[in-house]
């Protein structure tokens, strides 16, 4: 199938993809006057309230921004924005999550981290985890209940969100026995066009060298990778969550793949370890959209049906999905 002619429009629209090497500050400011301007062409999501917390005492800790649908939540989502760990801030991410908040009438958590190059791993992953954690310790306060509360990201954050989900199951198994230690367990996990592999393999995949996706061309994402990685090990599965011995007991999982996204192949993996260890999980692709297509839902009809038909999906998960642990 070919792309969407309106996606394709809009794309051909736009500046080309920032050169390497990167001018990081710049691209920032790029992507940020990109993001106004489809704000600018697409009206805002209505949301009920917002509110801003900073969340950690430390220079440059992260914050997290709460919004809040009309009527009584139907549950409570951490939500982690993309952005290759370069670009990405809680402004950027505003029109897909007032559209998440509202088409779920959920409380969404969206929150920030530390960027890379200049805070390169863990800032970004520690920053997910602590954000993670305080959404959880504070459920009942946020006005949300413990046992629908579920985490979501788009590519960089779909990235923080997976390994999140891991290091979360993994201290649930050490609290174990200490009730008094365990946080809320996660219901379920959403991960919109993921990076998930980071390792050198990933980038021999089929998707990674078809170097397709004019929304995200490889040199663009090798120059994010190699920002936020830098002196790490990328087969560390904080980096590269596909790098994880043991995928039992996660919470039940949409992943969201694009047929021409450098990124399918590995998500569609992921979500195959997933289902090898005995998670739940569903798979579902558009063979006709972009990388990033749910931050132009509001330009691209193609797009936003798309993305109504991913939160439907995705509410539907959470329903039939028992409290996690249970």
């Amino acid at each position: 199938m070919s792309l969407d002619a309106d996606l394709l429009r809009l794309q051909r629209s736009l500046p080309d993809d920032f050169p390497t090497p990167v001018d990081w500050p710049a691209a920032r400011a790029a992507n940020k006057a990109r993001a106004e301007s489809f704000v600018v062409a697409g009206a805002l999501t209505w949301v009920k309230t917002i509110e801003e917390h900073r969340i950690g005492k430390r220079a440059g800790a992260a914050g997290v921004r709460v919004y809040r649908p009309d009527g009584a939540p139907s549950m409570t989502v951490i939500y982690f924005h993309g952005g290759g760990w370069t670009v990405g801030d809680l402004d950027t991410a505003d029109p897909a999550v007032r559209k998440i908040c509202h088409h779920l009438g959920a409380i969404v958590v969206s929150c920030g981290y530390r960027v890379a190059p200049e805070q390169p791993f863990p800032a970004a992953y520690d920053d997910a985890l602590a954000a993670a954690r305080w959404v959880l310790s504070h459920i009942v306060e946020l006005g949300g209940d413990p046992e629908r509360v579920v985490i979501a990201g788009d590519s960089a954050g779909g990235n923080l969100a997976a390994a999140v989900t891991i290091a979360l199951r993994d201290e649930a198994r050490q609290a174990v026995g200490r009730p008094a230690a365990a946080l809320p367990a996660l219901r379920a996990q959403l991960l919109l066009y993921p990076v998930v592999d980071l390792r050198g393999g990933a980038r021999k995949a089929g998707s990674y060298l078809a170097d397709r996706d004019p929304g995200l061309r490889t040199a663009v994402m090798e120059a994010c990778m190699d920002a936020y990685v830098q002196r790490a090990t990328a087969a560390d599965w904080r980096v590269s969550p596909s790098a994880s011995a043991d995928f039992s007991d996660l919470p039940p999982a949409l992943v969201v793949v694009l047929g021409v996204d450098p990124l399918r192949d590995q998500a569609v993996m992921y979500a195959a370890s997933l289902r090898k260890a005995g998670v739940r999980c569903e798979l579902i692709e558009f063979p006709h959209l972009t990388h990033g297509f749910t931050y132009i839902a509001g330009l691209v009809p193609a797009a936003r049906r798309a993305f109504d038909e991913v939160l439907t999906r995705f509410e539907l998960l959470c329903q039939n999905a028992p409290p996690h642990g249970k």
